[in-house]
């Protein structure tokens, strides 16, 4: 003789809105900084797996292939995308209360505007490589990061600069063959 179960009851705290988008209770979108990047990973993981999928594959290519290891990068950065997003969604339905996005955001556009001049730096960098050479180009990255860190002007920048930048080219090009730009340095 089979026995039926009692009904499950499963008890969730009320939420005055639900919808995909959080929703504070003003009617505004609740856009919080951990949504917000949520979204963002979810969007460069997408745009990565684009790119990743278009590599083409050869006769001669391993069983991972070209674009084994950036679709792993690209699924990762995905899925802790979704992530981010969902853990976002779940702490807002759970609190009860829409965050006070004021405070939240507030500072948020020195931080952009601090990441962006990082970009700024990084781009310099790509742009230099092939006519300064890597080992310039490193050597002056690593020493506009540190400067632009907050590292006071002097030998220990240049000593950085120098040093991080014949360690890399011991390491990339002698220890592990990758050909680097030599730019300034191709006479030698």
């Amino acid at each position: 003789m089979i026995h039926a179960s009692p009904p499950i009851s499963l008890r969730f705290p009320e939420v005055r809105q639900s919808s995909a988008v959080p929703v504070s209770y003003e009617g505004t979108p609740m856009l919080s900084r951990d949504f917000v990047s949520g979204l963002a990973a979810i969007s460069i993981g997408a745009i990565y797996l684009v790119f990743a999928y278009g590599l083409r594959t050869s006769a001669l290519d391993d069983s991972v292939g070209p674009g084994g290891m950036p679709r792993a990068y690209g699924w990762m950065m995905l899925i802790l995308g979704l992530m981010i997003a969902a853990g976002s969604i779940i702490k807002h339905i759970r609190s009860g209360a829409a965050p006070d996005l004021g405070i939240e955001w507030k500072g948020q556009g020195r931080r952009v505007v601090w990441a962006a001049g990082l970009l700024a730096i990084g781009a310099l960098y790509i742009f230099g490589i092939s006519t300064l050479g890597y080992p310039v180009a490193i050597a002056l990255l690593l020493a506009a990061v540190s400067l632009y860190q907050g590292a006071r002007p002097g030998v220990q920048i240049i000593a950085i600069g120098i040093g991080g930048a014949a360690f890399l080219w011991a390491v990339f090009v002698l220890v592990l063959g990758v050909s680097m730009p030599k730019g300034l340095f191709i006479l030698l």
